[in-house]
């Protein structure tokens, strides 16, 4: 789906149609499944925290003016109610709370045993976090920007180092 059939969509559900809900879903949900299952490392409560987003949201919709910032808008309330979620468990097992999360990307066997996982493994959390939006969930740089709360300069400079460690970690692989 192009972004300009994703805005529409949006204002449609802004409108009251709710097939337009149901095409949002089914787009975003898988994505926002393995973008919650990344942060925390648990399926399972990953999908229970994404379908409270999308209540939420149901609920908040109308106050979004700008339809192309839905995407942002809705990665950015996954992550916050992933952070909420940690906050919580971590206080009722009385260990603080760690503002980077150990990452785990969740990927076939096949996959996981592939230079490129092992590569991306070895990057800092923060970087990660930055390849993952922007390869695998193709979110421009100003919408991971709004997803994290930085400054646009710091996401690509988060991504350029990312992909100077890949490279530098893949092409050492290759001289071997």
């Amino acid at each position: 789906m192009t972004k300009a059939q994703l805005d529409l969509l949006v204002l449609a559900w802004q409108d009251g149609r709710s097939e337009a809900f149901v095409l949002l879903y089914q787009f975003y949900q898988p994505k926002l499944c393995h973008f919650a299952a990344y942060l925390l490392g648990n399926n399972a409560v990953a999908e229970d925290l994404v379908q409270n987003v999308w209540l939420k949201l149901s609920r908040r919709l109308q106050r979004l003016e700008d339809p192309r910032l839905f995407a942002s808008w809705l990665y950015k309330a996954v992550r916050w109610e992933v952070l909420d979620w940690q906050k919580s468990a971590s206080q009722r097992r009385q260990v603080p709370l760690d503002e980077t999360t150990e990452a785990l990307l969740w990927y076939t066997p096949a996959e996981q045993d592939s230079g490129l996982y092992q590569a991306i493994a070895c990057l800092a959390p923060a970087e990660q976090l930055v390849l993952l939006l922007h390869y695998f969930h193709q979110c421009e740089l100003t919408e991971i920007a709004l997803i994290l709360n930085l400054p646009t300069g710091t996401v690509k400079s988060r991504l350029f180092r990312a992909r100077q460690q890949l490279k530098q970690q893949l092409d050492g692989d290759y001289d071997e």
